[in-house]
């Protein structure tokens, strides 16, 4: 289990020996890779961080700002960030303990340019509601837009309905949905983004999650990233890329007769082959285009995944690695490109 939180607390942070933490810091912790962009997207004077935890983020805005005031409410995070500060020898943020609405500590705060807000919200929550999320983000605009009205505010990215006007900023980190930052005031720069960890490129456009055409399968198929999905631009990525929709079940493709490279292409493949989906017929064609492996890409139950998979593998003695998909009764096999 130990060698196990050090792995992926690695992916998350290169600062890990020099750090005071406990095991759930990290895991709920920011990626250096978002904390970094953040930073540099938050750049100006001074700023303000509620819900510093033990300072990941932190450290971020200390390199791109002149001055940080950071909060944290609870007194363990708030030792371990001072710490991690002095650590990394950061002399321009001023920690202050306590509750980030009371109005002493917010008299606390001078000649402020952006608020940065990571709220708290409930491990294990079924469904993400913004009445649960702490602080009461309608108590906590009403207070610090009275400092500035460039605030940015970390939020579940399940939630979708939101009763604000703002930009919605959806962050993939390697592929996976990580982040949902909403932006007011002059920050705001768009209805919706997506932005996509580590090569940084954003999309931005207006949010629809009309029904588009199925379309025809071409040569190329390309999973979406969940940024663009969750923010609702693959109308908007369609319309830029030139590709078109290719819809199955309740997954978002996009299809094209020529192959594109987007940063916005979660994955890419290479169509190889199209058969029915009847095990014999999906073997023969696998053994004809020379496949050894197979991994699955289509909705089974987690029990039977490698049953299946060794169903379609056990024969097998090509070298290619493949992807097989289940659109309908038709099975569809590719190559990563």
């Amino acid at each position: 289990m130990r060698k196990r939180f050090l792995n992926k607390a690695k992916q998350k942070t290169t600062h890990l020996k020099k750090l005071s933490y406990a095991p759930k810091d990290i895991r709920f912790g920011t990626p250096d890779v978002v904390a970094n962009y953040r930073a540099k997207r938050l750049k100006c004077h001074t700023l303000v961080e509620v819900g510093c935890g033990i300072g990941l983020q932190t450290l971020a805005f200390a390199r791109t700002c002149k001055k940080v005031y950071a909060i944290e409410i609870d007194a363990e995070k708030f030792e371990r960030a001072k710490e991690n500060a002095k650590q990394f020898e950061v002399r321009n943020v001023e920690f202050i303990h306590g509750d980030a609405l009371d109005e002493k500590i917010i008299s606390k705060l001078k000649n402020v340019d952006i608020v940065f807000c990571d709220t708290e919200r409930p491990a294990n929550e079924e469904e993400r509601k913004i009445e649960r999320i702490k602080p009461n983000l309608f108590e906590f605009l009403e207070k610090y837009k009275k400092l500035t009205e460039n605030i940015v505010i970390e939020i579940p990215p399940q939630i979708r309905e939101l009763p604000f006007d703002c930009e919605r900023e959806y962050i993939s980190l390697n592929g996976k949905l990580n982040r949902l930052d909403i932006y007011f005031g002059n920050l705001k720069k768009a209805e919706c983004s997506a932005v996509v960890l580590p090569s940084g490129e954003r999309f931005s456009g207006k949010s629809s999650f009309e029904e588009l055409g199925n379309g025809i399968l071409m040569n190329y198929l390309y999973e979406v990233d969940e940024s663009v999905a969750k923010a609702g631009l693959i109308n908007e990525l369609v319309e830029k890329t030139g590709v078109k929709f290719y819809k199955k079940e309740k997954f978002n493709f996009l299809t094209s007769n020529h192959f594109l490279n987007s940063a916005f292409f979660k994955n890419s493949f290479e169509i190889l082959a199209d058969c029915n989906f009847e095990e014999k017929k999906i073997v023969d064609t696998l053994k004809d285009i020379n496949a050894g492996s197979v991994e699955v890409r289509f909705n089974v139950d987690p029990e039977d995944y490698w049953r299946i998979r060794n169903s379609f593998e056990r024969n097998l003695t090509g070298s290619e690695k493949v992807y097989l998909f289940k659109f309908g009764e038709r099975a569809i096999i590719g190559r990563r490109v």
